[in-house]
């Protein structure tokens, strides 16, 4: 298997962490290369060395070459990142030898249409879409659908779309609940609803979810995966949909989600002490 490595040089300084990487995998007989090209699809395992917002990156990246992603964590807590700077003799050569399970990780699909029906623009992201108020603490009025059955309107800072994936991350601080990662269902989460309504919606894979602007005197924003995505407009409508490829990302021990999400929680609130 030929290994690609991405690192984020904010976080990995000199690409010390990338470097020393590539060396173990060389030193165990395979083929490393720094930043592939984004279309080579000779490539098994791209690894990423950052935080999770690199991770994302790297996923949106290469998602099309059909490789495995794993993360080398040197962000702060590390949620979608399996491997610790510290345990890298450990774990790079298990990557090497196939010791580790696979996860296939549901993703979304979303597009923005005006008020005429016209495509703006489409995406697709691993995490979460969040429509949310923009620059100024005004709230926003979304009308949610789910399968051309309308919800309701919330009135607050917004919505977050989120996968089981996203389940742990701002639709968890917004009270949504944590899904194992390998587990298909759309969470819908309100954002500080300024109604009685301030709870989650599960809808099924196959579920399209449809988020309609209506008038705003600040423009609302939408980030799948935290990416700048387009402008919002009053009018606007946003489908959500599942995505036709999975992700496939690598664990050492599938049985211990609930036990490290635990801990990855707790070092949320001790990591900037």
């Amino acid at each position: 298997m030929k290994y690609g490595i991405v690192s984020n040089s904010k976080r990995d300084e000199g690409g010390k962490i990338a470097l020393k990487t590539k060396a173990l995998i060389e030193s165990l007989g395979a083929e490393a290369i720094l930043d592939p090209s984004f279309d080579d699809d000779s490539i098994g395992m791209m690894i990423s060395v950052g935080g999770d917002g690199t991770f994302l990156s790297v996923i949106h990246k290469y998602l099309n070459t059909g490789c495995v992603f794993v993360g080398i964590n040197k962000g702060s807590v590390g949620f979608l990142t399996t491997v610790k700077e510290v345990d890298l003799e450990r774990d790079i050569p298990k990557l090497v030898n196939g010791e580790y399970e696979l996860i296939e990780r549901n993703m979304l699909k979303v597009e923005l249409s005006d008020k005429d029906g016209n495509i703006k623009a489409s995406d697709f992201c691993l995490n979460d879409i969040i429509v949310c108020r923009g620059d100024w603490p005004h709230v926003t009025n979304l009308d949610l659908s789910i399968d051309g059955n309308k919800i309701e309107t919330f009135r607050g800072d917004g919505l977050v779309v989120a996968t089981a994936t996203g389940s742990t991350a701002y639709s968890l601080a917004a009270g949504g609940p944590i899904m194992m990662p390998y587990m298909d269902d759309i969470i819908v989460t309100p954002v500080c609803s300024n109604t009685f309504y301030g709870y989650s919606y599960i809808a099924g894979k196959d579920s399209v979810i449809e988020i309609g602007l209506g008038d705003f005197e600040s423009s609302p924003i939408i980030t799948p995966d935290g990416r700048k995505f387009a402008e919002l407009e009053c009018g606007d409508k946003v489908r959500i949909t599942g995505f036709d490829k999975h992700c496939k990302t690598v664990c050492f021990d599938k049985n211990s989600f609930f036990k490290d999400v635990r801990k990855k929680i707790l070092q949320r609130g001790s990591f900037y002490e």
